[in-house]
């Protein structure tokens, strides 16, 4: 079995960041309905939350494509 590698780790994180909110919406006790500041607390999660937190994985985790010399 080969190792895990951060790409491997960055996949399953924003995996987990993509499922969480649907299944915090499926939770006992309408968790996702509990307001903040007015909004929904799935929807701070939906719209602020999950799309930072995977742009920060995919910046940190995930490799930069490397840049091929142009042919002159």
């Amino acid at each position: 079995m080969r190792p895990v590698t951060n790409r491997s780790g960055a996949a399953l994180v924003l995996l987990l960041l993509l499922v969480s909110g649907p299944l915090a919406l499926s939770l006992p006790g309408e968790i996702g309905a509990v307001r903040l500041a007015g909004v929904s607390l799935i929807w701070w999660y939906e719209g602020l939350v999950a799309p930072c937190a995977a742009a920060l994985v995919a910046l940190r985790c995930l490799p930069a494509r490397a840049k091929t010399p142009r042919a002159e």
